[in-house]
């Protein structure tokens, strides 16, 4: 009995000690001077890439040049939430033919990084602005990596389900068809 009482008291005492989950980073309002900027767009990639990353805004100006080949964009203003990005020069292609409604014309693999999440968003058009139904409006992506190939034929197979609870092509049949991969469960 006292082997038990032990044993218990040891449990409730490495409980307590255990060190506390982390509270979820709290969204940033939209930031509005250049440091401000800066920081916002710094969180959307682990800090060994965005701290040496070149720092753009959404109209593609620089605001501070890198030296590692990242770039990072704070969050959109024109979306709910907070979606700052972090890519690599396929994505930055493929983001300038995005915001210019043109053809990417990335020869390379892209990675991209958005660890704060992303804004709800159409699985199947890259430019709806308004809900869809719900087996295609993403909602609640989280922290995710995103992945670019140039021939997009290498997509085929890969899932489109969004609610299939691992990596899915978003965009697909379109240019700008991408692997989305959510790090956390949705």
């Amino acid at each position: 009995m006292k082997y038990v009482t032990t044993l218990s008291l040891i449990a409730v005492l490495l409980a307590s000690a255990a060190p506390e989950e982390p509270a979820a980073p709290a969204a940033e309002p939209v930031a509005n001077s250049q440091d401000e900027l800066i920081r916002n767009a710094e969180r959307a990639g682990p800090e060994s890439i965005s701290a040496d990353s070149s720092i753009m805004d959404w109209e593609l100006n620089v605001i501070r040049a890198g030296t590692n080949g990242w770039t990072c964009l704070p969050d959109r203003p024109d979306t709910p939430g907070d979606d700052p990005w972090c890519v690599n020069e396929p994505w930055l292609n493929f983001l300038q033919a995005y915001v210019g409604q043109t053809e990417p014309t990335y020869t390379e693999i892209g990675f991209a990084y958005m660890l704060m999440g992303d804004s709800p968003v159409s699985n199947s058009d890259p430019y709806a602005t308004e809900a869809t139904d719900p087996d295609d409006w993403v909602t609640d992506v989280g922290s995710h990596l995103m992945i670019l190939v140039p021939d997009l034929g290498m997509l085929e197979g890969i899932s489109t389900d969004h609610l299939n609870g691992g990596p899915w092509v978003m965009w697909p049949d379109t240019p700008y068809a991408h692997i989305m991969i959510p790090v956390e469960s949705r």
